[in-house]
Order: C-alpha cells, then structure tokens, then sequence
C-alpha cells in the first residue's frame, strides 16, 4: 500500500511537471538578475524597475509582479515577454486556450486593463502567424482569479515559436493605450490548455477593429504589428514618435473583414525611445466615419 501511495504523488508530480514545462519557468519559481529566468523584462537597471519577484503567490513561492511607475513624469508601463531576447521558445502543438491565475489592481477610475497577448508563429518571429490568443480584462481582482484566452488560428500550420507577452494597457477608449501609475499586477502558473491537430480546426480571424500590441516590445531594430478590420474598407498604418511626427507608413491600402493583417516596422535608422503605432479605418462607402486605434511602442538599442 505504502508503494502504491508513493507511486501515486510520484505521478501527480509528473503530471504537475508537465503540465508548466510546456512554458519555461512557467510558475516564476526562478529569477536572474531581477527578472523571471527565460523572460524579457523591461526594468532599467539603476534607472527604473516595473517588474519583480512576490511571495503573494498562487503556488509554490513566488509569482510575478508589474508596477506602472512614474519616470521623469511619465507612466512606465510594466512588461514581460517570453524568451530572454523577447523572441519566444520552441513550441510545436496547438493548444486550445492559455491559461493563468492573476490577481489585479488598477488605479482608481483609471480605466487600465491588464493585457496578454500570445501569438504561435511558424518560422520564427518573423515567420508566418498561426494563432493569436489575447484579451485585456480591467476587473479589479484582489485574489487570485483563473483566466483562461482561446486560441484563433488563422492558418493550419502546426508551429514553430511561442510568444507570450504580459502587461498593463490603458482604457483604450479614444485610443488612449496608456496606463495610470498604481496600476499593477500578479501573475502565477502560467499554462496552455488542451490541444488539437491539424485538421480539427478551422481556421478563423476576428471581424473587429483590432490592433495587436507589437512583438516584440521593446523591439531593436525591427517588430511587427498585426491587426484586423471588421468590413471592407481602407485601412492606414503609421508609425509616429513622442512629438507627433511621423516617421514611417507601415500600410496604406484596401481591407477585407476576416483576413489578418501584418506589417513590420524597421527603425534601424531611429533612436531609443518611445514611438506609436497608429491604425486609421475607413469603411467602404462611408467617407465620415474614421476610425483611429494606436498603441505604444518602446525601441531599446
């Protein structure tokens, strides 16, 4: 009997293991240098930190913590992203859904919404787009809460390359993406739920006026920006920097409903520093409706 129990917790184990292996370092258990161990974090040593360890965990004996913070006047938002280079790990199935326990805490009436985005590529970063699971919930949460983000495949591609990427948004009305500093997050025992081949799904884009966070953020010197429409029309891509120049058209063109749109943005020839991306929509046949999205970008060199 004792055997059999042993080799029961023995299996749970196993079983526990696996589940996290699937993302590296997936429980934030192990951490380097003030950053979770196989992530991308956007402190600035000896300059600012939005990121660190908490022993406010889910399991085990730490989770992960991003503070918006104040810097020379202006909200820094907190990031993590899968990979110590921001470009993802090896991943080859096709889950159903991503899946974590998070607690959160906007600032008062800020609106701000904690923000996951996860994207599986074949052929890299900067390869093809299979799926997209993302959502932005601004619940406040003051315990530990599972979330749980479908996966849209857009094409049948089994993939190559995760990438996982965490932080705080604004309200995004009026196209405000910035968050209000006092907004922040706990994240722990991160995971991908279920998994399907090839055949078994079919293939689907959201018909909304969506424009994806770019990846990797904070980019150098290149990172792509996705984004979808919900019917026909025009759509415009641009690219702008903290005084409001542009400095780049990433797409100007016809737009279809039910495709995903992506469009790399090279700023070799840019310095550091914040720029935005800016997506306008013009449905077909409505010359008075425009519509305008945008999000920040961070370009570290």
């Amino acid at each position: 009997m004792r055997n059999i129990f042993y080799c029961l917790i023995a299996f749970c184990i196993f079983i526990a293991s696996n589940v996290f292996a699937q993302i590296p370092n997936a429980g934030f258990e192990n951490w380097t240098a003030g950053s979770p161990t196989g992530w991308f974090a956007n402190n600035v040593p000896a300059v600012y930190t939005t990121i660190t360890s908490s022993t406010t965990m889910h399991s085990g004996s730490y989770a992960v913590r991003g503070d918006v913070i104040n810097f020379l006047s202006n909200p820094v938002q907190p990031l993590i992203q899968s990979g110590t280079d921001a470009q993802g790990f090896a991943y080859t199935q096709r889950p159903t859904a991503f899946t974590g326990y998070y607690e959160f805490f906007p600032a008062a009436s800020s609106g701000d919404r904690f923000a996951i985005n996860v994207l599986l590529f074949k052929g890299g970063v900067s390869g093809t787009a299979v799926a997209v699971a993302a959502a932005a919930p601004s619940t406040s949460l003051s315990s530990y809460t599972q979330f749980t983000v479908p996966f849209v495949y857009v094409t049948a591609d089994t993939p190559d390359t995760c990438v996982i990427q965490i932080q705080i948004v604004g309200p995004g009305t009026g196209g405000q993406a910035t968050p209000h500093v006092g907004s922040y997050f706990l994240l722990d025992d991160i995971a991908f739920t279920g998994a399907t081949n090839v055949a078994s799904r079919q293939a689907s884009v959201p018909t909304v006026l969506q424009l994806d966070q770019n990846y990797p953020n904070p980019f150098n010197p290149t990172t792509n920006i996705s984004f979808t429409v919900p019917s026909d029309g025009k759509a415009t891509l641009t690219a702008f920097n903290l005084l409001g120049q542009e400095v780049g058209t990433l797409f100007d063109g016809p737009v279809s409903s039910g495709r995903m749109y992506r469009a790399t943005f090279n700023a070799s020839e840019l310095p550091s520093g914040v720029y935005f991306s800016r997506l306008d929509f013009q449905p077909a046949g409505n010359n008075s409706n425009n519509t305008q999205l945008m999000r920040k970008m961070t370009l570290l060199k």
